[in-house]
């Protein structure tokens, strides 16, 4: 598994950066989450922890998110759950006078908490999605084991999305009119798009989705949408600091861009950072046939090799440079490309990549005494309870589970309203997050 040890490893705080070298089929320790930010927006949770997983240690020290000093974290704009879900001066409040229904807002919930998480149950992402609703359930049912919510239990209704926008759009309907719901869950950027919208109408709160896209951040058009993966922006420009400490007189970087919304969306983050330095993007190749996409990078003459995909793409692209003889000075893959099975099936191809970390890692022995970790073991009894993905699902259920006592205990209660104030304005550090991120 990855490992924050070692000759080939350093840390910068609050980033460990790591090597893909030492990987393990229980899994590489980087995934997803947000931080705090500056600017009220609908991130969610530990954005500002992205910490890098790494290139090796001769490469020199990454600079932090904007490229300046190496212990300042990615920003992910406010609405961040794990470091201060949009946390703002005052504290966030929200206006029902556009609810659907603004009686149903303030409706104070009782007996049973319902979840509708829309997900890809099948399709080509449904297996690592496997792993974080392993995750997920784990911990919902270790709280429900203690009581729910001050006696509310909580209640997860899943439904198969495919990883179609349509599809999640389908269900949000189901869930907000047939089940009544009181939050919504999903997995990509294409099923929050599609959902953002009528949640917001309907003032029903999407609680930390697996997603990361600028334009839902912005609360002041999406209010009631509060996403979990690390702000792009933030990810990105932590990335060029990565890439820049290595190539200090500039690098080709070419692009691997997975098309659907998430891809692109990484894609015109990591394009935006690298704007106004001497990094020169020289390729952008679709993802979608990583073989065509490695012979198109290759005939570039990149330096760098970006990966702007969803968490199945990273192993197939490196396998597929590794096939055609392509060895790029550097590889850097997102946040969520974690699931370390991957890299285990590309080999030595893997070896050096950079993946930004900021979960524990549930296999590090140096861990194995650490409250957090033992806490999430406990919970989580799945074969693959040491990879990074479930981890980030145990992370998810552990935010919303956080978000809700605070809502239960706040003057709202534990409303839809109370709900959404919660997840914007807080200050927990979940125990599953590298330690010092909050």
């Amino acid at each position: 598994m990855l490992r924050s040890s070692g000759p080939r490893s350093y840390l910068v705080a609050p980033f460990a950066c790591l090597t893909v070298a030492a990987l393990a089929l229980s899994g590489c320790s980087s995934s997803s989450s947000g931080a705090a930010g500056s600017s009220p927006s609908s991130s969610a949770s530990t954005a500002a922890a992205a910490a890098a997983s790494s290139v090796p240690a001769a490469a020199g020290s990454p600079a932090a998110a904007s490229g300046s000093s190496a212990s300042s974290a990615p920003a992910a704009s406010s609405g961040s759950a794990a470091s201060s879900p949009g946390a703002t001066a005052g504290g966030f409040k929200v206006d029902t006078s556009k609810c659907d229904d603004p009686a149903s807002a303030t409706k104070v919930i009782t007996g049973t908490y319902k979840i509708g998480y829309s997900a890809p149950l099948s399709g080509p992402v449904a297996g690592v999605v496997t792993y974080a609703l392993d995750g997920y359930k784990a911990r919902i049912a270790a709280e429900n084991a203690k009581g729910g919510i001050n006696g509310v239990k909580i209640d997860v209704q899943f439904k198969d999305d495919a990883y179609a926008p349509d599809k999640a759009k389908a269900n949000e309907v189901q869930f907000i009119q047939s089940d009544h719901v009181d939050s919504l869950v999903t997995f990509g950027s294409g099923p929050v798009g599609a959902m953002a919208d009528d949640q917001n109408a309907a003032c029903i709160p999407l609680l930390y989705a697996s997603s990361s896209v600028q334009q839902y951040r912005d609360i002041s058009q999406y209010p009631w949408t509060v996403q979990f993966l690390p702000a792009g922006n933030a990810e990105a420009k932590y990335d060029i600091g990565v890439i820049k400490a290595k190539f200090p007189n500039g690098a080709k970087v070419g692009i691997a861009e997975n098309q659907t919304a998430s891809g692109k969306g990484e894609s015109e983050a990591f394009q935006a950072a690298a704007k106004g330095t001497n990094l020169t993007i020289s390729a952008i190749a679709p993802s979608t046939d990583p073989n065509a996409a490695a012979t198109a990078l290759k005939a570039a003459r990149v330096d760098v090799v970006y990966t702007a995909g969803i968490t199945t793409d990273c192993g197939p692209v490196v396998q597929a440079l590794a096939r055609i003889g392509f060895t790029p000075k550097l590889v850097v893959n997102p946040s969520n490309c974690a699931d370390g099975t991957a890299y285990v099936a590309a080999g030595a191809a893997a070896d050096g990549n950079v993946i930004p970390k900021y979960l524990k890692d549930p296999g590090d022995p140096a861990l194995a005494a650490d409250a957090g970790v033992e806490q999430y073991l406990s919970e989580v009894t799945t074969a693959d309870r040491t990879n990074t993905i479930t981890v980030a699902g145990w992370l998810e259920a552990d935010l919303t589970i956080n978000t809700l006592k605070q809502a239960a205990a706040s003057s709202s209660g534990l409303t839809h309203v109370g709900v959404i104030q919660a997840a914007r304005d807080q200050s927990y550090a979940s125990p599953m997050l590298i330690n010092g991120i909050k």
